[in-house]
């Protein structure tokens, strides 16, 4: 392991050592840059998300190809991490919603469950061990860290180089710094670039911690009870009430669990949930205790580290990129951890940053490579905000969430196999080109034709149900009436019913599904389809 070195003028400073600091620092080593990874005071313990889709492991799979480093692969293959690792995070089955209703026990009609493919390997990674792995990762590829790890102390920008000061007094020199430290980043700081008013149209409370004891909620209710329903603990779990959700994601879950805890997220409304207590843990033992089925089970939960509590949640910086410096990650932006996004675009943002920073080096144009990243970031930052704003509205009425669920799954399916699809003709034509530009969105590969329309009227009609210009019902009707006439919604997933609130892939399903994109499925479809999406084996780190 290489010692940092004062005497040394970095490439990069890379501040977080988080999971996306870690990961960025691990790249740009591999290619030959000279990289400082220094720990941010909010690293330990700054809530972050834990939880994954099929898309999030295509975006790591891609990172493996691209950069040429299999351990990335990992990330979204469970089976190819180290043990320990994977032992002490959670499996994902499946992705639950359960609607419920105030003073009032679950009922089994508003319940709805995608449940996961077999060649997929989603999981709950749980952070502390998987943020050390990949900085030890990071340090493997050539990174180099101060000894001890004395954490960041300011950062100055000056004309020729960036000075890093840590709490030790150790100055250290880079041409560059990428600032993902956090909130109370001393650069951002310094530059004034956090927005007083977020520009994020979602505003929440949040209320985070890992707890231990938490009830499988399969055990607090008649699991026969819910038709087709797998256990819900197998995967991530959201409760959705009106204006909120508490999002649990069990650790302890796998063949040969190791970590009896699981993370909880509470998300709420702070104008409607006004009334609850200051202190977070009242507040959220009140919250639940308003739904009887949702309070069985955290009866016995206790929280075994401090709770993350904000009443205003988001945050922005209004800008992200200047000489010599770049904003990313939870610097940049802060928003909700619901449906998987936070790995999902940290991901993304590796896969985007690092070959900006790699050409820019070469060169010394950091600017004119990085701002263009920093414009595909606030798109993302975007795009997230509108999926969250959304599904907000969508928690008014459960048609409206049962309706906002099927868009959100058909997205996030699409793009993974659209992103599938990407890189192979990317691997096959010997050009990345085909996952760098820009499709409309947050999208940066291909996406279906009509996609991208679908979505903007979706977004259209849950913006009018949240201005009381459109009611539940019409609005529900309206979702999966676009649903129903989509030409690139596969009918086997039957996502135009919603009389169809459990969702298996299974054998039978897949024979049709193949005999769809053989025929009647649009041309893009044909080229999609691989032999891990009909025969449910999965697929090498490095297919």
């Amino acid at each position: 392991m290489a010692v940092a070195d004062r005497a040394i003028r970095y490439d990069v400073a890379v501040l977080g050592a988080h999971l996306g600091g870690c990961l960025l620092a691990a790249v740009l080593a591999r290619h030959g840059l000279r990289v400082l990874l220094v720990d941010a005071p909010s690293d330990s313990d700054e809530f972050a998300g834990e939880t994954t889709v099929p898309y999030t492991a295509e975006v790591f799979f891609t990172m493996a190809r691209r950069f040429g480093m299999p351990e990335l692969a990992g990330f979204g293959l469970t089976s190819a991490l180290p043990s320990e690792v994977r032992r002490s995070s959670g499996v994902k089955r499946s992705l639950g919603f359960l609607y419920h209703r105030e003073g009032h026990e679950h009922d089994p009609a508003l319940a709805v469950q995608f449940n996961v493919p077999g060649e997929h390997a989603e999981w709950h990674p749980y952070r502390p061990h998987v943020d050390r792995y990949a900085y030890l990762l990071a340090l493997r590829y050539g990174a180099v860290a101060p000894p001890q790890r004395p954490v960041l102390a300011d950062v100055r920008v000056g004309e020729e180089e960036v000075n890093v000061l840590l709490r030790d007094g150790s100055l250290h020199h880079a041409r560059f710094v990428v600032d993902g430290a956090g909130a109370g980043s001393p650069l951002s700081d310094r530059l004034g670039a956090e927005d007083e008013i977020p520009r994020l149209r979602l505003r929440s409370r949040l209320l985070a911690t890992h707890m231990q004891g938490v009830t499988p909620f399969e055990e607090c209710v008649r699991l026969e009870d819910y038709g087709q329903a797998t256990p819900w603990s197998k995967g991530t779990l959201t409760h959705v009430f009106p204006g909120a959700w508490v999002q649990v994601a069990h650790f302890d879950n796998g063949e040969d669990p190791v970590n009896p805890l699981a993370s909880v997220v509470a998300s709420v409304d702070p104008v409607r949930y006004a009334d609850l207590p200051a202190d977070p843990e009242d507040a959220f033992r009140e919250l639940i205790g308003r739904f009887p089925s949702l309070a069985r089970s955290f009866s016995n939960a206790i929280a075994c580290r401090p709770w993350t509590s904000a009443r205003r949640w988001q945050r922005t910086a209004g800008t992200t990129a200047g000489e010599r410096w770049f904003l990313w990650d939870r610097t940049a932006a802060r928003n909700d951890f619901l449906l998987s996004r936070d790995v999902t675009m940290t991901a993304e943002m590796v896969h985007a940053l690092a070959p900006a920073l790699i050409e820019a080096a070469a060169g010394d144009d950091w600017t004119g490579h990085v701002r263009p990243v920093a414009v595909f970031q606030e798109r993302l930052v975007d795009f997230h905000d509108r999926l969250l704003t959304a599904a907000r509205a969508a928690t008014e009425d459960f048609r409206l969430w049962n309706a906002y669920s099927r868009v959100w799954l058909l997205w996030s399916m699409l793009s993974a196999l659209s992103l599938k699809s990407a890189r192979n003709d990317c691997l096959a034509r010997g050009r990345w080109d085909g996952v760098r530009g820009h499709h409309g969105h947050a999208f940066w590969f291909a996406p279906p034709k009509g996609l991208n329309r679908l979505l903007s009227q979706v977004f259209e009609e849950f913006g009018e149900v949240e201005a009381g210009t459109r009611s539940a019902g019409a609005a529900a009707g309206r979702v999966f009436a676009l649903l129903r006439e989509a030409p690139f919604v596969p009918p086997v997933y039957r996502f135009a019913d919603p009389k169809a609130r459990y969702y298996h892939f299974s054998a039978a399903r897949r024979l049709r599904m193949m005999l769809w994109s053989k025929t009647t499925a649009p041309v893009e479809f044909r080229r999609m389809m691989t032999k891990e999406n009909l025969t449910s084996v999965q697929p090498d780190a490095l297919h």
